[in-house]
């Protein structure tokens, strides 16, 4: 059975416009840089990575995030926090796999020396591997906030929990959670914003922020609903 689609039943992501929207707000794109009015700027600098983070809240419910590293060409990224989940996800990584690996390394040998007569030489090889991937799990540990899209489990941005301190970090995750609780009192009910949330995760996708197939995800979880 083949079903016709009139121009009613098509909703075109581009063209959608809202009435009675905030003001201050004519549309659901990022604003001009020219018209952009700062709120809040937080960095974020990792020594020991080579890296500087810049977050700029701007408009109230917009963000920049200036990424700076050694390695790669600076890159800019820009967010809409109307659709972010205004709780962010605590992320703790200490790989705990490479800790008992170690620790196994460096406490078998000194108990193999009190059973067996071996040499003591040989026993600090795996001593020295031991402690070697301790130093290098604890260099890899990670502990950061994920911020998520809205009514998903994909990550947008994140904000680490260490940098520049913990008190700093709470007050700036204070201050999004915030702004996107503003935001999202001004988007429609029920599923009449599925279209506003899948055109930014459109966005989101081309600009880098999120992968083709996060946005695949991203659009099967609204259009579920």
């Amino acid at each position: 059975m083949t079903t016709a689609l009139t121009s009613a039943n098509v909703i075109n992501l581009d063209s959608l416009a809202l009435p009675a929207f905030e003001l201050e707000r004519k549309g659901w794109g990022i604003p001009d840089r020219e018209d952009w009015v700062i709120d809040r700027k937080f960095r974020q600098t990792d020594a020991r990575r080579r890296f500087s983070i810049l977050f700029k809240r701007f408009n109230r419910h917009y963000l920049a995030i200036r990424t700076e590293s050694a390695r790669r060409a600076a890159r800019e990224q820009f967010i809409d926090l109307t659709f972010v989940e205004p709780t962010p996800r605590e992320v703790r990584q200490f790989h705990p796999g490479i800790w008992i690996l170690a620790l196994v390394l460096v406490v078998l040998p000194f108990c193999l020396l009190a059973l067996l007569p071996l040499r003591s030489v040989w026993a600090w090889l795996p001593v020295a591997l031991g402690m070697t991937m301790m130093a290098h799990a604890w260099r890899m540990r990670r502990h950061y906030f994920e911020f998520q899209a809205l009514n998903t489990d994909i990550p947008v941005f994140a904000v680490d929990a260490r940098l520049p301190d913990k008190a700093r970090v709470e007050v700036f995750l204070h201050e999004l959670s915030d702004s996107i609780a503003v935001a999202q009192r001004s988007l429609p009910p029920g599923r009449e914003r599925i279209p506003l949330a899948v055109a930014e995760m459109r966005r989101l996708s081309e600009a880098g922020v999120i992968t083709p197939e996060a946005y695949d995800a991203a659009k099967q979880r609204w259009f579920g609903r």
